[in-house]
C-alpha cells in the first residue's frame, strides 16, 4: 500500500468527522510559523514545495505578516496535504454526497468559484469543477484549517495563498486600505505608482528600485493606513511581481526566461515574451532581490503619488502635477476595500467590519492620499527607464526643496 493510499481513509474520517484534524499530523512534517496581524498559525505540510513557498511569500516581514522557522505559539493550525488530482477530485465528490442543506456559493478569486457544504465536521468547501484553478477542499475546523490539493507545483502554493487571505481581511478589519498600486522608493522615500492594469506600475516600481538609493515595495497590490499628523504608510502585499518579455527586456532583463523559480514558466507557446501578453512570469520579491541584487523594503511612508500611463511604440515622455480633485478620483478608481475585483469574496468569513464601515475608513485614507503631491508620468515602450527614473526623482527633489 502507498502513503497515498494509507492517507486517503484518514482525510475522509476527518473530512467525515469521525476523525480530529490532528490524525494528519503523520503526514505533515514541514513546519512553517506565520503571523497575520496578530494571529499566529502554525502551517503544517506535507510537501516541501508548500513551505518553501510560504516562507518566501512572505519575505520581507511586516507587522501584517510575517513567517518564522522557529516555533511560536500559535493559535490556529492549517494542515495541506497534497495529492494527485484524481484523489482530490474523489475527497471532493464524498464531501458533496455527505453534505446536508443548500451549499453557500462564494469565489476564492475572480476565476475559482467554490461552495461552502455543511457536513458532520463542520463547514467544507469544495472548488466548482469549472473554476479555473486546480481542485481544492478546505475544512474548517474549530482550531483552523484543513487544505487539501493538488500536488503540482503551482497548486501546492494555494494553502500560502490561504493565508495571505487571512491576513488580508484582518488587516482591513484593522483600518488597512487595500490599493491597486505598486510602489518603491528612493532614499527612503515612498512613492505609489497607482493605475489600471498595463499602466506601468510594476515596471516603474522596479526601475526606482533598481536605481542609486532605491528599493522594492510592492507590486499590483499596496495595503495603506492612516494615523494622525503623519505621512499615509504603504506595506506590500504579499505577492509575486508578475512580468512579460517585453518588460524585462526594457530592465535588462532578457535573460531571466532561463531563472529558475518556484512558480513554473509559462509554457514556450504563450504570448508572455511580448509588452502586451497576457501570460506573465511570476516572480517573488526574494527571488527578484537574489538574482538583480534590488533591495527590498516591508513598508515605507508616502512621499509621492504617480499616475503612469504608457504609450506602445513610443520613446517621449510628459509629466506634469496632477489636480488634488483629479488625483482623488484616479485613487478611488484603484481601490479595491471593500470591492476588490480580483481577491472578490470574503469567502474564508475573516472581515467582521460591516461594508458602510470599510467604505467610510477607505473614503478617510483616500482623503489623506489625495493631498499628498502627485504626478502625471506619460512614457512609451522606448523610452529608456533610467530617464522615467530621472523624472520621478526630480520632482521627488521639488518636493524637498519646497
Amino acid at each position: 500500500m502507498t502513503a497515498i493510499d494509507e492517507v486517503m481513509p484518514m482525510l475522509d474520517a476527518v473530512l467525515a468527522g469521525r476523525d480530529a484534524p490532528a490524525a494528519l499530523d503523520a503526514w505533515c512534517r514541514e513546519d512553517v510559523a506565520v503571523e497575520l496581524s496578530g494571529l499566529a498559525i502554525h502551517l503544517r505540510a506535507s510537501s516541501s514545495t508548500t513551505a518553501r513557498y510560504t516562507r518566501s511569500l512572505f519575505t520581507p516581514g511586516s507587522s501584517l505578516w510575517n513567517a518564522h522557522d522557529e516555533a511560536i505559539s500559535s493559535t490556529a493550525t492549517m494542515r495541506t496535504i497534497a495529492l494527485p488530482t484524481n484523489r482530490v477530485n474523489a475527497l471532493a465528490e464524498r464531501v458533496r454526497l455527505r453534505a446536508a442543506g443548500v451549499p453557500r456559493h462564494v469565489k476564492m478569486h475572480a476565476q475559482a468559484p467554490a461552495r461552502w457544504h455543511r457536513t458532520a465536521a463542520g463547514p467544507v468547501l469544495v472548488t466548482d469543477t469549472s473554476a479555473a484553478i486546480a481542485p481544492q477542499v478546505v475544512a474548517r475546523h474549530a482550531d483552523g484549517y484543513t487544505v487539501i490539493t493538488v500536488d503540482d507545483t503551482d497548486a501546492a502554493m494555494n494553502a500560502a495563498r490561504h493565508l495571505r487571505e487571512i491576513g488580508y481581511r484582518r488587516a482591513e478589519n484593522n483600518g488597512w486600505v487595500c490599493l491597486h498600486a505598486s510602489a518603491a522608493t528612493i532614499d527612503g522615500r515612498g512613492i505609489l505608482f497607482v493605475g489600471n492594469s498595463g499602466a506601468g506600475k510594476s515596471s516603474l516600481a522596479l526601475a526606482v528600485a533598481a536605481a542609486d538609493d532605491g528599493a522594492y515595495l510592492s507590486n499590483d497590490r499596496t495595503m495603506i493606513a492612516i494615523s494622525p499628523d503623519a505621512a499615509p504608510r504603504a506595506i506590500a502585499m504579499p505577492g509575486p511581481i508578475r512580468l512579460n518579455g517585453g518588460t524585462l527586456s526594457a530592465l535588462g532583463l532578457s535573460h531571466a526566461s532561463r531563472w529558475n523559480l518556484a512558480r513554473p514558466k509559462p509554457a514556450s507557446g504563450s504570448d508572455w515574451q511580448s509588452f502586451q501578453g497576457s501570460n506573465k512570469l511570476h516572480i517573488l520579491p526574494e527571488e527578484w532581490r537574489e538574482r538583480t541584487g534590488t533591495p527590498l523594503l516591508s513598508s515605507a511612508t508616502v512621499e509621492l503619488i504617480v499616475f503612469p500611463e504608457v504609450i506602445y511604440g513610443n520613446h517621449k515622455i510628459d509629466s506634469c502635477s496632477t489636480p488634488d480633485g483629479r488625483a482623488r478620483r484616479f485613487l478611488a478608481a484603484q481601490c479595491m476595500s471593500p470591492g476588490d475585483d480580483i481577491y472578490v469574496c470574503d469567502w474564508l468569513s475573516i472581515r467582521h467590519r460591516k461594508t458602510v464601515e470599510q467604505t467610510a475608513n477607505s473614503a478617510a485614507v483616500l482623503d489623506a492620499l489625495a493631498r499628498r503631491p502627485a504626478m502625471d508620468l506619460r512614457f512609451g515602450t522606448d523610452t529608456p527607464y533610467r530617464n522615467v527614473t530621472a523624472a520621478i526623482k526630480d520632482r521627488l527633489d521639488a518636493l524637498s526643496r519646497t
